[in-house]
């Protein structure tokens, strides 16, 4: 949301690829709890690189923690503002498995200490009304509504809008577009929120969860539940995603399935830049309106501040026969990021919508994580596990206009349809003795309607 440097936005990629979030993130070491006041923790990968919002769970023995025991976070021996709270019980009463929450910063060593944790300075505050939820983590604000299609209506820092506009996108075609004599119909579905409860409301998080369903004016299928959460004094917002599948396996081919939003371009053409994280250190940078390269020169000054991602001098400081003439450089308004396949990635992009496609750059596996924005403003994005939910795409849109549109595609619309049909016929398996003589030759228990996707989840 401000300036993000090389390091900052690889560190961002390495803590999206280490994360698990929504798992486990922190597992307990071989303790005994009963023993000690304090239980060490230990990160299932790697502690993360940023200053990043953590929730862990840790188990405990029958009888060792009542559910009116005071529990801290403490890092690197340090307690930390954090917010505990009991998930199972044993059954004489106790608190089987506890949960806490806290703001890290790049901690190595964590541990649940039997203390009352130190007074929260920074709350997240939650203003839940009749129309919509109001978030205010002390960094940023977002306004999220109770009905219609955006999930999110806006994020600002102070004044200034950052992102807005995040709703879902799905798209759906009337047959596996590989085996059809003619072309595929497409239809494009949109988020439709059907009810929004605040499940968390602080001091550290705020959890709100969205349920709904991808619609048309003459059609609802695919139901989401989507949880946002929120850490005090953090400007990141993560997102769970959930569908189900209820649609006809044979005619209802999904073929896109996203999330997507608008963030403002405040920044002149020649200072607004796109970053993708591409394989280990790798980083994609380019700027929407190169300077570099022309031939006419502006100056070492500003095609250094272009190239390090800051604001360029004045351009009355540069060579005085190129600012009149920038109106002719390309502005490269769409970019994309696609994993189609584990084995490689794409990036490419095109000045705006009916011109070709360049090819931009490729690789094997990429880290998932984009940024579009400048020195005012700007939103860096990503998907945990990229590469391994391939097909998936991260695409910029609009980069050169007043508002960039992001898409997070969780199914490529590059990428063949999701074929939710079985896998064969059935084999002649009509009767219950033929059912019985299939297994002596394979494993599979076949019956009728067990190849069914209905009801199918992710």
């Amino acid at each position: 949301m401000q300036e993000f440097s090389r390091r900052e936005i690889l560190a961002t990629a390495a803590a999206l690829t280490a994360a698990q979030f929504g798992a486990i993130s922190l597992a307990r070491a071989k303790q005994n709890p009963r023993a000690d006041d304090a239980v060490e923790m230990k990160w299932v990968d790697r502690a993360p690189s940023l200053r990043t919002g953590e929730v862990f769970t840790c188990p405990w023995s029958t009888g060792a923690l009542k559910p009116d025991d005071a529990l801290s976070v403490e890092c690197d021996g340090t307690a930390v503002e954090s917010q505990s709270w009991p998930l199972a019980y044993w059954p004489d009463g106790s608190v089987k498995w506890s949960a806490h929450a806290a703001v890290v910063d790049g901690a190595a060593k964590v541990r649940v200490i039997r203390a009352a944790p130190p007074a929260v300075t920074k709350k997240v505050l939650v203003n839940d009304g009749a129309d919509e939820v109001a978030i205010d983590t002390g960094s940023i604000q977002c306004v999220i509504r109770k009905s219609g299609a955006n999930l999110i209506d806006r994020v600002t820092r102070g004044q200034t809008t950052i992102l807005a506009a995040a709703k879902l996108v799905a798209l759906r075609q009337d047959q596996p577009q590989l085996e059809s004599v003619g072309a595929a119909a497409r239809e494009a579905f949109e988020s439709n929120i059907e009810r929004v409860t605040v499940e968390q409301n602080g001091p550290i998080r705020a959890v709100v969860r969205i349920e709904g369903s991808h619609a048309t004016p003459s059609r609802s299928w695919l139901p989401f539940v989507i949880r946002l959460y929120f850490f005090a004094g953090s400007d990141q917002i993560r997102i769970k995603h959930t569908f189900t599948f209820d649609g006809d396996e044979y005619k209802d081919f999904l073929c896109g399935l996203g999330v997507r939003f608008s963030v403002p371009m405040r920044d002149s053409l020649h200072d607004r830049h796109v970053r993708f994280a591409g394989e280990s250190a790798g980083l994609f940078a380019e700027a929407v309106r190169p300077i570099s390269g022309l031939r006419r020169d502006p100056g070492a000054a500003a095609r250094k501040a272009q190239i390090d991602g800051v604001a360029t001098p004045a351009t009355d400081t540069w060579d005085r026969r190129v600012p009149p003439l920038m109106k002719y450089i390309p502005a490269w308004g769409d970019f994309s990021l696609s994993q189609l396949c584990a084995d490689g990635f794409q990036i490419r992009k095109r000045t705006k919508n009916g011109h070709a496609w360049v090819f931009a750059a490729a690789g094997h596996r990429a880290a998932g994580v984009g940024f579009v924005g400048g020195p005012g403003g700007g939103v860096a994005f990503g998907m945990r596990d990229f590469w391994q939910k391939h097909p998936a795409q991260l695409d910029i849109r609009n980069a050169a206009t007043e508002n960039a549109e992001v898409t997070m595609w969780l199914w490529s619309p590059e990428a063949p349809p999701m074929d939710m049909r079985f896998y064969h016929d059935g084999e002649g398996q009509q009767t219950y003795p033929q059912q019985i003589e299939a297994l002596n030759i394979t494993y599979e228990d076949y019956e009728q309607g067990y190849g069914t996707p209905y009801g199918i989840a992710r």
